[in-house]
């Protein structure tokens, strides 16, 4: 590790890399390979839980309102037709 510059630290890959899973130095501490520095915090999964729910919600909404719409339309051509609504008329036979 060198610094050149600024005071951050670079790293600097020594031979090919594959040979070794060692550990590293950054400027939070020692990490080992395949581990992350950041924790989450219960605030944060919750706010990321929320989000997610809220996206879903989003398109729950918009499929709602979509099969809405088709329903509204295939009702009013069924009325159109004739095959669906309340009949005005009636006659002795729809009484039986």
């Amino acid at each position: 590790m060198r610094t050149e510059g600024s005071q951050r630290p670079t790293l600097r890959l020594v031979g090919d890399g594959v040979e070794n899973n060692g550990s590293a130095s950054t400027t939070y501490g020692p990490v080992r390979a395949g581990l992350t520095t950041s924790q989450r915090t219960q605030s944060q999964a919750l706010s990321e839980s929320l989000n997610v729910l809220e996206r879903k919600t989003q398109d729950l909404e918009s499929r709602f309102l979509e099969a809405c719409v088709t329903l509204n339309t295939v009702t009013a051509r069924l009325v159109e037709l004739g095959l669906f609504g309340i009949k005005t008329n009636t006659t002795e036979e729809d009484k039986c």
